[in-house]
């Protein structure tokens, strides 16, 4: 029993039984694709919740990384004609540098001012995105061959979806060490408080660029496994309404959690697809960028810490109140 309370079993046990299930049921191909797309954003959105809920460093340019990650997978695979691995981990490794960029540009940023400096870095990249040809082709785009892992082509089904499922638990496995590591309470001194993180002898510097380091690995890991999925892309899916999706994720989900990274990733992809089933509001234009922001106000207001963390003071008030009519039966058994 010991086993199953580590978190990180308990990782690997969820995508395996979730894997199963998706297997099991009879889906169809636009449920999958819709599916591995919420695994995707929920590793982007891991990723940025290192950044934000770890750190505290807030970040509105973050959708640049996952463009490049996309981009720079599509040439390797496509142009260079190397294994989808190769182009997987290079989309993981080359937007750690723009991450290290933006990292020493948040050296002497903190809050607002950060927002609006990320925020133009995210227009800056989106903008290379258009005229750097060779990489991106430019505004007619990019394409990219399907996903082969040891001879075997993995077509946009549950095959894909496991491989998906499959990158976001080891992932998650890596934040989770890294939050119960002595890096992960650096950076949770330094969101408290910089100044006293500085005080107690933090070097400020390293653990900033650590952290937009591994969010930027992040988020090209999720870029590339997007790329894959779609086989397409171009430049105006990179914008600012992608970097503000991903601010919704982790906070309408719950900051500095695991668990809320995905449970917000879900909704706010699963959300355009609910409201096309509501009659009169899928003919509002916008309309999930819409509800996307009033969820964001409403979470602030009434749930700052997410819906993560409600969830969990629910289950503990279940389990509290079960465990209470177990020692009353036990009780009452005892003096019958």
């Amino acid at each position: 029993m010991k086993v199953l309370q580590d978190k990180r079993i308990q990782f690997i046990l969820t995508g395996i039984l979730f894997v199963l299930l998706v297997n099991v049921l009879p889906l169809k191909s636009s449920t999958y694709t819709m599916l591995t797309s919420c695994v995707i954003y929920s590793i982007a959105a891991l990723g940025f919740n290192v950044l934000l809920g770890y750190t505290g460093q807030i970040s509105l340019g973050h959708a640049a990384f996952i463009g490049l990650g996309a981009y720079v997978s599509a040439f390797v695979t496509q142009d260079l004609k190397l294994p989808f691995l190769v182009g997987l981990l290079a989309a993981g490794v080359v937007p750690i540098i723009l991450g290290l960029i933006l990292g020493l540009a948040a050296l002497r940023l903190e809050g607002h001012f950060l927002a609006i400096a990320s925020l133009g870095f995210g227009v800056a990249v989106q903008q290379t995105f258009k005229v750097l040809t060779a990489l991106t082709g430019g505004f007619t785009g990019k394409t990219a061959p399907s996903a082969v892992i040891f001879g075997t082509k993995l077509k946009g089904g549950p095959e894909y979806l496991a491989f998906a499922v499959i990158v976001l638990v080891i992932l998650c496995i890596f934040v989770y060490n890294i939050y119960n590591s002595k890096t992960g309470r650096a950076f949770i001194a330094m969101r408290d408080s910089v100044h006293a993180a500085q005080a107690m002898g933090i070097d400020v510097v390293k653990y900033k660029l650590i952290a937009f380091s591994i969010s930027a690995f992040y988020s090209g890991i999720a870029g590339s496994i997007y790329m894959h999925l779609v086989k397409y892309t171009q430049p105006d899916v990179w914008g600012i309404v992608l970097s503000i999706n991903l601010l919704g994720m982790v906070v309408i989900g719950g900051l500095a959690s695991i668990g809320g990274s995905i449970i917000g990733a879900s909704f706010i992809t699963l959300m355009p697809h609910i409201i096309l089933e509501i009659p009169g509001l899928k003919d509002i234009p916008s309309s999930a960028t819409i509800f996307t922001g009033l969820a964001i106000i409403l979470v602030i207001r009434f749930i700052p810490e997410g819906v993560i963390h409600v969830i969990g003071r629910v289950k503990g008030k279940i389990f509290k109140s079960g465990g209470k009519k177990n020692e009353l039966t036990e009780s009452t058994e005892s003096v019958n």
